[in-house]
């Protein structure tokens, strides 16, 4: 008698629910698909400062305490606001280097709350306070804070600063402690920690994992990308399509065994999908606007003219951005993808991700639209 692996799986589904998501940076892909249909934005994703008081090896941004460009504040305000004519529900302030330096962080977390939105943050948590945590939490953000490692001689050596780890751990207690871990909702969370597996950190992702579900924190595993500084300096810790394979199976089992929570294992994001080609915009420093950070379409000479990139908050609306043929394509990349993703049975919650599929292939000499739309080297189905 034949299997039907699709009747397996809706039984599978039914014996567990899905995993909690951190409100404001990922949404469900019910919601996803609707708002790209909508032809509305749910998130941007902004750089606000270069500035970092850290050097993490694996930074897409290559930002670092000698850098101190900044967006001013009317800017930050601008941007917010034409995010919000055309529907945001979050604002992902992002940094481009630890957004907490730049001097009126406070002023744009407010802001965006005054907009309705959702202020929601990356920090390496180093700077906050029990004061800072506290603010955060009375202005309704939701925060993604840093936990590449256990073991402060890992940590410190991929943050490229010593001392990180226990500054690191000091930051996440303070949020802990201002209540970020006792969310309203059982499926919302307002706080969770990214770490970037490779080989160095891997043997502790099962460990990280647990730390984050019996704290409620959201756990964002992401893969080593080879990109900015990490294209240079940590060559020899990319992880192979098995190695992924393995450890999200891993987690997998993890978490249906302890914590009930069922999730589809080729998702980019361990247990959340990315989809955020579909609703969100990534707004660099300099204004230049890309699907997402990997995707450095800005970088590229394919997409200039007479020498600049056009898709610019600083030369044309935000909305113009968003309505012209690129992001079009973009938000419709799911019609145009090749190899395997193609005709996957899984593209109403996956279309892969995007950005490795991006900078590997543009690293391998490909166009970027070719690359945008290759198969997703990280996908074992």
């Amino acid at each position: 008698m034949a299997v039907n692996e699709n009747v397996i799986a809706g039984n599978i589904c039914k014996l567990y629910t899905r995993p909690p998501i951190l409100t404001g940076y990922t949404y469900e892909p019910e919601e996803a698909y609707k708002a790209r249909d909508d032809n509305r934005l749910l998130a941007i994703r902004i750089e606000t400062n270069r500035s970092c008081n850290l050097r993490c090896r694996y930074c897409y941004a290559q930002s670092s305490d000698e850098l101190v460009d900044k967006l001013d504040f009317a800017a930050l305000e601008q941007i917010v606001s034409q995010a919000a004519e055309l529907g945001a529900k979050s604002i992902v302030v992002i940094g481009g280097g630890e957004p907490t330096l730049h001097p009126q962080f406070r002023e744009l977390i407010s802001f965006i709350r005054a907009n309705g939105m959702i202020p929601m943050v990356f920090t390496n948590t180093t700077n906050i306070t029990a004061e800072l945590a506290c603010f955060l939490f009375d202005n309704n953000a939701s925060i993604m804070g840093k936990c590449d490692s256990l073991q402060s001689s890992v940590q410190d050596y991929l943050a490229g600063s010593k001392g990180a780890f226990k500054k690191i751990r000091a930051g996440l207690n303070h949020l802990i402690d201002a209540g970020f871990t006792n969310p309203d909702g059982s499926h919302l969370l307002r706080l969770g920690v990214s770490f970037v597996s490779c080989r160095m950190n891997l043997s502790e992702v099962e460990d990280i994992w647990h730390y984050c579900r019996t704290n409620r924190i959201f756990p964002n595993m992401e893969v080593l990308t080879p990109t900015g500084r990490a294209f240079d300096m940590l060559q020899n810790q990319y992880l192979s399509t098995e190695e992924i394979k393995e450890h999200k199976l891993r987690l997998l089992k993890i978490d249906r065994k302890h914590y009930g929570y069922n999730w589809l294992a080729y998702t980019p994001l361990v247990a959340s999908g990315c989809l955020q080609h579909l609703y969100s915009l990534y707004i660099t420093l300099e204004g230049n606007v890309r699907p997402c950070a990997p995707t450095k379409f800005d970088q590229h000479p394919a997409f200039q003219r007479d020498g600049v990139y056009p898709y610019n908050v600083f030369r044309r609306s935000l909305k113009e951005i968003y309505c012209d043929p690129l992001f079009k394509y973009v938000r419709n990349i799911q019609k145009h993808l090749e190899g395997k993703c193609r005709d996957c049975s899984h593209l109403n919650e996956c279309i892969g991700c995007r950005g490795y599929a991006y900078a590997v292939g543009v690293n391998e000499g490909a166009g970027p639209l070719k690359a945008l739309r290759s198969e997703c080297r990280q996908c074992f189905k």
